[in-house]
């Protein structure tokens, strides 16, 4: 078929001239082809497949193009293939690390399941001895509530059976009972500890600590004055161990006029530097026995804690848990005061709670459960008191008070508050000792019986 174009040239439309002329155009203009990159030289450079000359063309060949592979370098495959290799290996080296670190995991975890399975039998078996032992302690003190306080010597015998070697807490929790679980108390304490923190008193202290009875148990000292400087620190240590639910009451000497005396210059001021040599009953009875009673009398105290064992001899060897201690001077009584010898107006309870421990005993508690104590036991001490009347034992066979009060003779080892004297002739020696002082020239005389002494009641002449 023959067309005739613009130009008025005549052009060959058949389709093999077509495809010549087409292929003619390509060979011209192969460099600037519309479709970048699909017609290129055959260049050994270019992937690309570049079509023949128009000479080599035929319709056969048309629907073909040839395709030159490009050529690979040996030392490249070579770097390929390593590579490779290398990931390979560190594929499985990774899959060894994580098999180790899963079982490592799962060992770990089957232990703490192990572990917690162990712990929760253990716990079952100490809760179920916990119940089992919690069971026994409230019948025990189921039995002890229901046993009073003693109105006759007899009942008072057999309470003493009953307490007799029990434990510290169980015999503090049947006093505490009756004495502190009435709704009538107000402002009173009718249960005190008194103690000179020595190592019973301490182990009592820890006790009602560890019953959470210092909330309603005050706890008093006597401070005479006298005392080791490592006394006084350890009043510090004392209250630091127990902090908020301690109440710690310190008693100071009183003078004349049972005012308390602040310093030992004001000691020696208003007595003597010697007077516990020269008088210990009056010594006694300002530094130790009149500031207590006050205290006690003031809280209306009806029993009060004391840390006095057996083992500590003398006049202890014999000592039961429950004491009643007759008030020094006699006062008029009721009806009903007359008919009980135990009555609260004729005197007052003292408790015992460690009369039947050793001294081993309190020591291993001590050590055992981390009880502070007086650094002077460490030094050689026994037992502790007044600096001038306390020392260390010579034979620790002789007792550990031996090294209390050297000089006074082998009867006179007891605290002075634990011993039955005449008030009477205290206050007398009292009174006859300010008598002796040498009055100023030119003072007044002053009369004065020891009763308005203590009432602010002397007259003048």
């Amino acid at each position: 078929m023959v067309i005739k174009t613009r130009s008025n040239r005549t052009r060959d439309t058949s389709p093999t001239s077509v495809i010549k002329e087409h292929a003619a155009n390509i060979d011209d203009k192969r460099s600037v082809s519309p479709v970048p990159g699909l017609f290129r030289s055959s260049s050994p450079e270019s992937p690309v497949p570049a079509l023949r000359s128009s000479s080599m063309l035929s319709s056969s060949t048309l629907s073909s193009f040839d395709y030159e592979v490009p050529k690979v370098d040996d030392a490249s495959d070579m770097s390929s293939s390593s590579t490779a290799s290398s990931r390979f290996a560190m594929f499985r080296q990774n899959k060894a690390v994580k098999w180790i670190l899963g079982a490592i995991v799962k060992l770990v975890i089957m232990s703490v399941l192990l572990r917690m399975q162990r712990q929760r039998k253990g716990d079952d078996s100490t809760n179920d001895n916990a119940t089992s032992g919690s069971s026994a302690e409230n019948k025990q003190l189921d039995k002890l509530y229901a046993m009073p306080l003693p109105t006759t010597p007899q009942e008072l015998s057999e309470v003493n059976g009953e307490l007799a070697g029990l434990d510290p807490e169980f015999i503090l929790k049947w006093a505490h009972h009756h004495l502190h679980d009435s709704p009538e108390l107000g402002d009173s304490h009718p249960l005190v500890q008194a103690t000179s923190f020595g190592p019973t008193g301490l182990v009592i202290l820890d006790h009602l600590a560890l019953h959470n009875l210092l909330d309603t148990i005050p706890v008093v000292t006597m401070d005479t004055l006298h005392l080791f400087q490592e006394s006084y620190t350890f009043y510090e240590t004392v209250q630091s161990h127990y902090k908020s639910p301690l109440h710690l009451t310190i008693t100071k000497p009183l003078d004349m006029i049972e005012e308390p005396l602040l310093s030992k210059a004001e000691f020696e001021d208003a007595y003597s530097a010697n007077l516990w040599k020269d008088d210990p009953k009056l010594y006694t009875k300002v530094t130790k026995l009149e500031p207590m009673q006050q205290k006690l009398e003031e809280w209306d105290a009806v029993m009060w804690i004391t840390g006095r064992r057996r083992s500590q001899g003398g006049e202890r060897v014999k000592l039961d848990v429950l004491e009643f201690e007759p008030y020094p001077q006699g006062s008029d009584m009721s009806s009903a005061a007359k008919s009980s010898p135990f009555h609260s107006s004729k005197g007052r309870w003292k408790l015992n709670p460690l009369a039947y421990w050793s001294y081993d005993q309190v020591w291993s508690y001590i050590r055992n459960n981390d009880v502070p104590y007086n650094p002077l036991y460490d030094q050689g001490y026994t037992s502790i008191g007044d600096e001038m009347t306390t020392s260390k034992p010579d034979n620790a066979d002789e007792g550990e008070r031996s090294g209390r009060f050297a000089g006074f003779g082998e009867s006179n080892k007891e605290c002075g508050l634990h011993v039955d004297f005449d008030f009477e002739a205290a206050s007398d020696n009292k009174f006859e000792l300010e008598e002796e002082e040498e009055e100023p020239e030119g003072a007044e005389n002053v009369t004065c019986d020891i009763d308005k002494a203590r009432q602010g009641e002397c007259s003048e002449e």
